[in-house]
């Protein structure tokens, strides 16, 4: 029942009778269900009796629980159906049970008279009870005929009398009835006088009045009409607030009241506008508060809602006239001030801008009075600004203070005000006139006249005025006074003419005559003639001006005559200079010598003007010049520079630049002379000599790699061959081991040819002595041998070599087979030497006549033959390509030491097949292999030992039973030198690169054997004998383990180089076993033998 609630604004006798027919209404429904359940279940009698009983009684709570939710006239209309009907069930019941008068819902009677009377009216509460009544007769009438049984219940009381009592009880609850229904009137009309006084004052206060229910959908509103009577609109919009038609809400309003609404708070004046369909705008305010039932639950929103139309336009007009004041306030060039005893109010940007402060805001609420300061002759105190009137009273006239502004500035102002009224009290309105500018002025005429009398007395040049009409001085300075060597007496009112100061008095003339078309003379050139009858140089300026209605002509005159002088000999001097020179200011030629002019292409005369880029090929060249003397030039120091310049032609030549200020002394913003000098030819000149330099150098050094590598590579052969050879010429060794020796001595023989034949060779071709035969050969056999030759040396490596002859080759070819052998011979055998993995390749075929990619090949004949030999090798970089095939020069630095080698065999190759008419080549790329190749015109051919030098052996040798570490990358000659240590009786261990040694000597002393000595070759593959050495430097000292140098190298830088990385001897190869043998024991403490 908490949503059934009245409206103040509504008649409360209808709501409180509504309320009260809702309970009956709800009443009945419960009490009509239960006595049609009790009639089914706990009552005898037939079933269709009962059932026919039940329905009727469902039937009637149906109705009653249909009416509990019904609103409006239906619920006082409905009263006497439900009344009436419920009697005639009672009474039907009572019938059917043969109860009677005995029956005990007759009781009810009384209670629907009662209510009947609440609800509707005392006259339908009278209709109810005779309802009653007549029920009540009709009972008694069926008891006294004897057709129910009810008498025979109660026999002891007469039936006229329990007739009397149930009328007498049915006229009490009418009597009830009357009473409820009297005393609900009075309450009602006391409710509804006080409503009314709250209607009355509602409607001063508001417009409307609404409610909403608990969904936040209007359920009742009342609008005010013109007699301010508030009418309700029925039905009920039954929308939200801003659903109404024609009301507009801002968006951030509507969401805060949405906001409020869904939180159940209050809300005030929440604006809304309605657009009225004659086209004009109502504004107008809604108020609300949530309404709460006595258990505290949200029954809904009431509220009123104002108009407040007439509020806005007055507030709009209010507010324009306040934009129009405050538009004029700070429109207003004149600072204005609003104050009150000296306190700002507020101010207009004028008077901000004078006072110093950056906005109005920091102004406001200042005292500022304070910064006024008296000026000369003004009052002492602008307390006259400070005291209040009525209001549109002015102070007194306007005053002049000195005001100090809070940055520190001073003005001069003038302050006038009027008292006006500012919220409500007395305020004072001060206007402020800047005179600053006006005293400024004045005393700068003042400063002007003094400063041009003082310019004027004492100025070196000549300053006259003279009268344009007379052409008398008026006046003239004590210049022209020293200069002339006339006194002002003799000069003052008499003409130029009279006293002869022009030697060319046409030159005065034009002077006239240009100032009379309103003309400026500027640095005329001309001569005076003084008292003494001499000439001086002038430069003369002149100027007419106005005065007291009179013309006259001021003039300027400098005495130029050392400067002309001067002007003359630098002239002389930068004419006939052999070098260019320039004079610049602001980035611009102000002028220029013939050879500077000459240097750069331009006609004599023609650069002056011409901004500073006109010489120079670019911005960016501009910008680069002007960065890197720029900060010097600035500090007044003298700068060079040499870069490309342009001449005006577009063609670049190097040119020299010497640069300083004209003043050091100030730099900044003054002139710059400039020096060039043409340096091309020199610079060429010294860029071929330094080329030439270079190349020497570069040729100097890599004939020094070349001794250095070819007396390594000569030493190793020999060392072999010495070694190998008296090893052999040793009695007790067997014919096997002899014969090991020996073809290792050929071997070794072989290879020391090999080097000293390449070295004869290139000899030869760089003295053009080389002789090619041409002689009938067997191509296929030269390459088979080739190939056999090869086959070993590749399968120790773990090599494929494979051959492969195009049968189109020609078997017999005329050439120098010799040549051929070398060249094909030389790239087997850096392939074999290159390649780690893989495989070589031999191929032999004609040539293609069509080159590359069907391109005929010029240098290919019908009898040109190509040879390849192809590897898997690493491959080789592009940019050592370039040099492979130059003398004395390998792929790098590493390639000697890794593999050995003097660097001739390729470039012989070059120039062998150069000579042969042919030529050679590589295509290779890093870690794909290599393909070398030589392409020969080869037509095709129609015609079918000495005795041991170590002496005998010593076995009883003091080195016998001491362990030696050997390392040695060449078989041969780790072979001879384990076979000479072990002659000594010294046990030996090999390594065959400086990391095997390493690990060899950790091996060593982690068995607690540390080596007494290590024989150590320099260079080597992997790891170098000097990088070892340091390494092994680190943990063992010279004396725990003596590192012998035992190498090919003999150049003293080497021993040097082998001495630094920690080796405690040097000692070269062949090796000499006496020194060998007294190495070791002094190394290993054994004294000198």
């Amino acid at each position: 029942m908490a949503d059934v609630t009245s409206s103040p604004l509504a008649d409360p006798l209808p709501s409180v009778r509504a309320l009260v027919a809702r309970y009956f209404y709800g009443t009945t429904a419960a009490a009509s269900a239960a006595a049609a359940a009790l009639l089914m279940l706990a009552q005898p009698g037939p079933f269709w009796q009962r059932l026919l009983l039940a329905s009727g009684f469902l039937a009637l709570g149906i109705a009653g629980a249909a009416l509990h939710r019904q609103r409006g006239p239906v619920i006082d209309l409905a009263v006497m159906p439900v009344a009436l009907g419920t009697i005639v069930l009672i009474t039907l019941t009572s019938l059917g049970f043969q109860w009677g008068l005995n029956s005990a819902a007759i009781g009810f009677y009384s209670l629907l008279t009662c209510t009947a009377c609440a609800i509707a009216s005392v006259r339908r509460g009278a209709l109810v009870a005779l309802g009653g009544a007549l029920s009540l007769t009709l009972l008694a009438w069926a008891e006294y005929r004897h057709w129910i049984a009810g008498a025979e219940a109660v026999a002891d009381v007469p039936l006229l009398r329990r007739l009397l009592n149930q009328w007498l009880l049915l006229a009490a609850g009418l009597a009830c009835g009357a009473l409820l229904a009297r005393v609900l009137r009075q309450h009602v009309a006391a409710s509804s006088e006080r409503e009314q006084r709250f209607i009355g004052l509602l409607g001063i206060a508001a417009d409307a009045y609404w409610e909403l229910d608990t969904g936040l959908r209007l359920m009742h509103l009342s609008i005010r009409s013109g007699d301010h009577r508030f009418e309700n609109q029925w039905p009920p919009p039954h929308c939200a607030l801003w659903e109404l038609p024609g009301r507009l809400f801002d968006d951030e309003v509507l969401d805060a009241l949405r906001a409020d609404l869904e939180a159940r708070r209050p809300f005030r004046e929440v604006h809304v506008r309605e657009h009225q369909p004659d086209g004009r705008t109502r504004h107008e305010v809604l108020s609300g508060e949530p309404r709460f039932d006595r258990r505290g639950v949200f029954i809904g929103y009431w509220g009123v809602s104002r108009d407040v139309t007439l509020d806005m336009r007055a507030r709009a007009a209010l507010l324009a006239t306040e934009v129009r004041y405050q538009d004029l306030f700070s429109r207003l060039p004149s600072p204005l001030l609003l104050h009150r005893q000296g306190r700002v109010l507020d101010a207009n940007p004028a008077a901000a801008a004078l006072f110093g402060y950056r906005d109005l805001a920091s102004m406001v609420g200042q005292e500022v009075f304070g910064a006024l300061a008296p000026a000369e002759g003004g009052p002492t105190l602008p307390s006259h600004l400070l005291l209040e009137a009525r209001p549109g009273t002015p102070s007194a006239v306007p005053s002049e203070f000195v005001l100090r502004t809070i940055d520190g500035g001073q003005r001069v102002v003038r302050v006038s005000g009027v008292t006006v009224e500012a919220d409500g009290e007395p305020a004072t309105l001060s206007s402020f006139l800047d005179d600053t500018d006006r005293r400024s002025a004045e005393d700068a005429v003042r400063r002007s006249e003094a400063l041009l009398s003082h310019l004027v007395a004492t100025s070196p040049d000549v300053i006259t005025l003279t009268e344009m009409s007379t052409q008398r001085y008026v006046m003239v300075n004590d210049t022209f006074v020293r200069l002339t060597g006339y006194t002002m007496d003799e000069v003052i009112g008499r003409t130029a003419d009279e006293l002869g100061i022009w030697t060319s008095p046409r030159d005065r003339r034009r002077i006239v005559e240009a100032l009379e078309g309103d003309a400026v003379v500027r640095d005329l050139a001309t001569h005076f003639r003084i008292k003494d009858g001499r000439h001086l140089a002038m430069l003369v300026s002149a100027a007419r001006f106005e005065m007291d209605n009179r013309q006259y002509l001021v003039l300027n005159a400098r005495d130029v005559t050392v400067a002309e002088r001067a002007r003359l000999e630098r002239e002389a001097i930068l004419e006939n200079a052999s070098i260019g020179i320039a004079l610049t200011r602001d980035r611009t030629f102000q002028l220029a010598n013939p050879r500077f002019e000459q240097m750069f292409g331009w006609h004599r005369g023609s650069i002056a003007g011409q901004p500073g880029i006109a010489v120079w090929p670019d911005e960016a060249a501009y910008a680069a010049m002007s960065e890197a003397v720029g900060p010097a030039l600035a500090r007044g120091e003298q700068v060079e520079y040499e870069a490309p310049m342009r001449r005006r032609d577009g063609s670049l030549f190097l040119c020299r630049l010497l640069a300083r200020a004209v003043d050091p002394d100030r730099p900044n913003g003054g002139s710059t002379i400039w020096i060039a000098d043409d340096v091309t030819d020199r610079r060429a000149v010294e860029q071929a000599l330094a080329k030439a330099r270079d190349a020497a150098e570069a040729a100097s050094q890599a004939k020094s790699a070349f001794l250095a590598n070819t007396s390594h590579e000569l030493r190793t052969p020999l060392n072999a061959l010495v070694g190998l050879a008296r090893l052999a010429h040793q009695p007790d060794i067997d014919a096997q081991l002899r014969g090991q020796y020996l073809e290792q001595i050929i071997d070794s023989a072989k290879l020391l040819s090999a080097i000293v034949s390449d070295i004869l060779d290139l000899s030869k071709v760089e003295a053009g002595e080389l002789r090619l035969e041409t002689l009938p050969f067997d191509l296929h056999g030269l390459l088979s041998s080739l190939y056999r030759a090869s086959l070993p040396p590749a399968q120790a490596r773990g090599l494929a070599l494979r051959l492969d002859i195009d049968p189109a080759l020609p078997r017999r070819v005329l050439g120098d087979p010799v040549r051929v052998r070398q060249i094909v011979g030389n790239f087997l055998s850096n392939a074999l030497k290159f390649t780690g993995s893989g495989s070589v390749r031999l191929r032999a075929r004609p040539a293609r006549r069509d080159g590359v990619r069907g391109r005929p090949d010029p240098l290919a004949s019908e009898s040109s033959v190509r040879i390849e030999v192809i590897d898997t090798g690493p491959g080789i970089d592009p940019a050592i390509q370039e040099r492979l095939f130059r003398p004395f020069t390998q792929g790098d630095e590493s390639t000697t030491r890794r593999f050995g080698g003097t660097g001739l065999g390729l470039s012989i190759c070059r120039e062998l097949s150069t000579l042969m008419g042919g030529r050679v080549g590589v295509l290779s790329r890093p870690g794909e292999g290599s393909c070398f190749w030589v392409e020969l015109p080869l037509p095709t051919s129609e015609e079918d030992g000495a005795p041991s030098a170590f002496g005998p052996l010593d076995n009883d040798s003091p080195l016998s039973g001491r362990r030696v570490l050997l390392v040695e990358d060449n078989p041969v000659n780790m072979m001879i030198g384990v076979t000479l240590l072990e002659q000594w009786g010294v046990e030996v261990e090999q390594a065959a690169d400086g990391q095997q040694a390493l690990e060899a000597v950790a091996q060593a002393a982690r068995s607690g054997r540390l080596f007494d000595a290590v024989l150590m070759d320099v260079q080597m593959p992997v790891m170098s004998g000097h990088e070892a050495t340091r390494r092994l430097r680190q943990q063992y000292d010279a004396r725990t383990l003596p590192i012998l140098a035992l190498t090919a190298a003999a150049l003293v830088s080497e021993r040097e180089q082998a001495l630094s990385a920690g080796m405690n001897d040097f000692l070269t190869k062949p090796i000499d076993a006496v020194r060998l043998h007294a190495a070791l024991a002094e190394a290993m403490g054994l004294g000198s033998l």
